[in-house]
């Protein structure tokens, strides 16, 4: 194997698989990536036995080959070689991989090519999503998934497609975030469920970027498939039932306030210094015309905010984690926000003011004091 590639777009690839690569693992062939010459062309994959990727880059081939090397020794040669330069490889006899590019030249021990796990093969596009659309969605939910990986269900974020709608939906069992679109989605003529991995959720953005791309959505049984042009993403389909999430979402909270956002997250985040570290919580006491945030610890002191809201209705107070509510603060993309709330013990339903391509509705349960 024998091939010439550029600097810079090696390394636009090779940033793309490094979230993939295990850094820790006990199978010395997972740290590496599969590395490829054919064509014009090299290709590179990358695994942890749940999630792969498929990319590549164009290159002069003067010899095909296929070998495996080490990702985080090559990603970190390649970044610190001239911006421009072009980077020779060559497999040796003894299957070490020689790099050349100017002056600097090095030799990487390379591991045997059929260690390499097999890579499953892509199913049909089941459809087509605009690329944009389901960043927004990720960036807008993933915040919510469970941080306890016992939980194995609730490890990744629901992906629902219908014929004339698109969701996406979170949870912890804490909190829900439920992010939908009403548009027609080709190919689906009922509807699809899939549980994405928070992992491949990550490299899904990665994969998108900030391009105004669309992906091509597949699965059969055991996997998913998400492309993007020539690169491909294949991730193992969470198993498990997800829960039922419309009983989730409040249907006759009666009490609608209208907050700033940038008002009520600047509040929420000085009041929330004085949280107690273990309750981790915050009382909102709604009034006429204003919000009241006030927060104490034993050991520490206390806090009070005071936030101009559009509110008029009887005094109500109810506890929130505060982190919680900062978390859809920040992904709102919203001046404003409105919080509909029952009652001190009725979970809160809190949404985006003013026009959005996205019906997005966030669920949190409220904590006592």
């Amino acid at each position: 194997m024998k091939f010439t590639v550029t600097r810079n777009a090696l390394l636009n690839e090779l940033n793309l698989v490094q979230g993939v690569v295990e850094k820790k693992t006990t199978i010395p062939i997972l740290s590496n990536i599969l590395l490829e010459a054919a064509g014009e062309h090299i290709d590179i994959a990358a695994t942890d036995l749940d999630v792969t990727i498929r990319c590549g880059c164009p290159a002069v081939v003067q010899a095909e080959g296929t070998t495996t090397i080490s990702a985080r020794r090559l990603f970190d040669i390649v970044r610190l070689l001239p911006e421009s330069s072009d980077i020779e490889f060559s497999l040796l006899e003894n299957d070490w991989v020689e790099l050349r590019s100017g002056n600097s030249e090095y030799k990487i021990v390379a591991l045997l090519k059929d260690n390499f796990p097999s890579i499953p093969e892509a199913a049909p596009a089941t459809a087509t999503i605009p690329g944009g659309l389901l960043r927004s969605m990720i960036q807008r939910s993933m915040f919510a998934i469970t941080q306890e990986e016992s939980r194995y269900s609730l490890n990744g974020a629901l992906l629902a497609l219908f014929p004339n709608e698109i969701r996406m939906v979170a949870t912890d069992g804490h909190r829900l975030a439920l992010v939908s679109k009403s548009m027609e989605v080709p190919g689906i003529d009922a509807e699809v469920r899939a549980l994405i991995p928070r992992k491949t959720l990550v490299e899904i953005l990665k994969l998108i970027g900030d391009q105004d791309v669309f992906i091509e959505f597949g699965r059969d049984e055991n996997h998913l498939f998400f492309g993007v042009g020539g690169k491909r993403l294949v991730s193992r389909i969470l198993a498990g039932q997800f829960p039922n999430y419309e009983l989730v979402i409040p249907r006759d909270n009666d009490k609608l306030i209208i907050a700033s956002t940038k008002a009520l997250g600047d509040g929420i985040r000085r009041a929330a210094i004085m949280s107690d570290e273990k309750l981790r919580a915050i009382r909102l006491s709604f009034k006429t015309g204003a919000l009241e945030l006030t927060a104490s610890c034993a050991d520490a002191g206390e806090a009070r905010e005071v936030v101009p809201i559009d509110y008029e209705g009887e005094s109500l107070e109810i506890g929130f984690n505060p982190m919680y509510l900062l978390d859809f603060v920040g992904a709102s993309g919203s001046e404003s926000i409105s919080i509909s709330i029952k009652d001190s013990e009725t979970q809160g339903l809190l949404r985006p003011v003013g026009t959005s391509e996205l019906d997005y509705r966030y669920v949190v349960m409220p904590m006592k004091f």
